[in-house]
């Protein structure tokens, strides 16, 4: 959800938040994942009073947008971006720490592009300013989420590996992982694995289905998905990044009437 219009597209109620927030309980979520491009753009006053009121948490702010619509992406070699970028970053942290929520870094890293040279130093000024974005972050108790992205849409950072590899060369205990169903279903041999795999770093995941609609309008096997949650202990948010299809409202509902009942089924 957003409080403003996006050209991201698995993304509810964008430029509606106050509309998505009140829908939230009525289709049994408790917690909201907001894609902010500033943290300007959200009233934070008013959110703390309708999440009190609406007994709803935030999970986590996604920053993707901010590489997708203002061009502030991790890889970036230009000082003058790297600079900014990192300023924006570090409000995100403060932002997400006030609401005891976890940040995304999935799409803010952006695309690696040029000759071998060029893409690993793009590559380790990307791991630069996350190393000094996650000790901020320690510092806050804020984690910092590095969510493996498609072939498709990223170069950098496809697989849980290579996510799990970058997040131990870091090395700092703020930084962990976020498994999306939908990248998972592209660039993982076995998705269930691969969970149990990532035990140690997994501490969160987000729900959409093959085409990126609701779950259960797919061919994701979600009680295959939420066996493999349980064999690890997994106690963190599940969410969903999925199209508006084929409507907010719809989707949002299909969603939690379909995870309703994968739980009774349990």
């Amino acid at each position: 959800m957003s409080p403003n219009p996006s050209t991201f597209a698995p993304l509810l109620f964008a430029g509606r938040l106050a509309e998505g927030i009140e829908s939230l309980p009525k289709s049994g979520f408790t917690a909201v994942e907001i894609s902010l491009r500033h943290v300007s753009d959200l009233d934070i006053p008013w959110l703390d009073k309708r999440l009190s009121e609406l007994g709803l948490v935030v999970s986590a702010f996604a920053t993707g947008r901010m590489c997708l619509e203002d061009s502030l992406c991790l890889c970036d070699t230009n000082s003058l971006v790297r600079e900014h970028l990192f300023e924006r970053l570090v409000e995100f942290i403060h932002l997400a720490a006030h609401f005891q929520a976890s940040l995304i870094i999935g799409g803010v890293r952006g695309k690696l592009s040029g000759n071998h040279h060029q893409k690993s130093e793009q590559r380790n000024v990307a791991l630069d300013t996350l190393r000094h974005c996650a000790v901020i972050a320690g510092d806050l108790g804020v984690n910092l989420l590095i969510e493996p992205i498609n072939r498709y849409e990223t170069n950098f950072i496809n697989t849980a590996l290579e996510a799990t590899e970058l997040i131990e060369t870091i090395g700092l205990p703020s930084v962990k992982l976020l498994l999306d169903t939908f990248h998972m279903n592209m660039e993982e041999v076995d998705p269930c694995l691969t969970i149990r795999t990532a035990k140690r770093h997994l501490r969160y995941v987000h729900f959409a289905d093959s085409n990126r609609h609701a779950p259960g309008q797919g061919h994701i096997n979600f009680p295959s998905i939420l066996a493999a949650l349980a064999d690890i202990g997994y106690q963190g948010f599940i969410t969903a990044e999925i199209l508006p299809i084929p409507d907010d409202a719809q989707a949002l509902l299909h969603t939690g009437q379909y995870l309703h009942s994968l739980m009774l089924d349990k």
